[in-house]
């Protein structure tokens, strides 16, 4: 199962994760019977907790076009978080998001199983604490640092190549979306060296921003974003608008694949890392 778990953090981390692993305390702590119900709290389980001590994920973590660990998820049981999965489990942590079905939450709580409800990050500060906490949740703390010393790193080393004079980018989304300020995505653009057109139009969180607002900031740099596969679809279609080439032409435009972007993680250290790479 060793073997299943390398991922794109390189060996200095992979190094880390097996001394951490080597010097692991509190047997009486550590839950063995962790089940994830959401796919952002999949990641961080896949990443931190042992093999051993996984029961269930999520199916969503299956999907290798929205799951980062989607090639390590496939070791492990997949629910669809209902109730009559789960119990036969008999988990001793129970791992959700803000949005999971909160009726199965609920229950679950009321039978008395441990739930732990994750809210999604919108920084990389926000990131680092919610590592921490699920690493500490699964006495994996060293596991934790690790992994946090890793994306660290990485932000670092890209942040230091960033130009004095920034361009600007924006990120749009099918059906007409894009990333504002007090989003992830607004992080991982400052961090790889972008000011982000969204923001800077007004833009907060996940909104709708209209084509002709979009054309008009004229970005220097256009980031794609599709939801799973990026396949045909209606909402789709607003990515391939003539509009959108036409006024792109001469200039960066880029898709970051969904599953880097579509969980607030340390996956995003590689997101930033592309950025990085087709800075203008």
């Amino acid at each position: 199962m060793a073997a299943a778990r390398i991922f794109r953090f390189g060996p200095r981390f992979l190094a880390a994760v097996l001394l951490a692993g080597s010097l692991a305390g509190g047997a009486d702590a550590k839950p063995r019977r962790v089940v994830s119900l959401n796919l952002c709290a999949d990641q961080l389980v896949l990443m931190l907790a042992e093999a051993s001590n996984i029961a269930a994920v999520s199916y969503l973590s299956h999907d290798p076009a929205n799951s980062y660990m989607a090639s390590v998820a496939r070791d492990f049981p997949a629910t669809r978080g209902r109730v009559e999965e789960i119990l036969p489990l008999e988990p001793d942590l129970i791992l959700a998001g803000r949005f999971t079905s909160q009726g199965s939450v609920a229950f679950l709580k009321r039978m008395g199983h441990p739930v732990a409800v994750l809210d999604p990050p919108e920084d990389f500060a926000g990131i680092r604490a919610q590592i921490r906490r699920v690493a500490a949740l699964l006495d994996e703390v060293e596991r934790g640092e690790a992994l946090l010393s890793d994306m660290d790193r990485r932000l670092e080393r890209t942040g230091r190549a960033a130009p004095a004079g920034r361009r600007t980018a924006a990120f749009y989304m099918p059906n007409g979306y894009t990333a504002g300020g007090g989003t992830p995505i607004h992080s991982v653009l400052a961090a790889a060296g972008f000011r982000n057109a969204a923001a800077e139009l007004g833009v907060t969180g996940t909104a709708a921003l209209s084509m002709e607002r979009l054309v008009a900031s004229d970005p220097d740099v256009l980031i794609l974003g599709s939801f799973g596969d990026g396949g045909a679809s209606i909402a789709e279609e607003t990515l391939r608008h003539p509009a959108l080439a036409k006024s792109m032409k001469g200039k960066t435009l880029l898709r970051i694949p969904t599953r880097l972007w579509v969980c607030p993680g340390p996956m995003l250290a590689e997101a930033v890392e592309l950025l990085a790479e087709a800075r203008p």
